[in-house]
């Protein structure tokens, strides 16, 4: 696996505080999941395979808890049993690495088609 530089010392210390315990790792995740691909829709695809894999390792089901769907002209993906404001430490991951996704509310991201 490619190694990508993300600088997530902030949200580590923060978890418990202002992020749900796990977020920043849940973060970092998404990035190294992300940044393999060029597309809105593989990038979220690959996301959405990276939250599933983590709701499973939490004991949650990834059925009920995620989901992967168009949205606004691109992609959203969610795990709404996640950490607390993991895609908001998410969104600041990816964009460290030049990927916009945001937070459509702080359990999901959006990535949108790039025109």
């Amino acid at each position: 696996m490619t190694n990508i530089n993300l600088d997530l010392d902030y949200a580590r210390k923060g978890e418990g505080y202002y992020y749900g315990d796990g977020a920043a790792m849940l973060a970092e995740r998404v990035a190294k999941a992300a940044h393999k691909y060029k597309t809105a829709k593989r990038r979220a695809a690959a996301v959405y395979d990276a939250l599933c894999t983590f709701a499973k390792e939490c004991d949650h089901n990834p059925k009920t808890e995620c989901f992967m769907r168009p949205c606004d002209g691109g992609y959203r993906v969610s795990y709404e049993a996640g950490p607390y404001e993991w895609a908001v430490v998410a969104s600041e991951a990816l964009g460290q690495i030049n990927i916009f996704a945001e937070p459509y509310y702080s359990f999901d991201l959006c990535f949108y088609v790039e025109v």
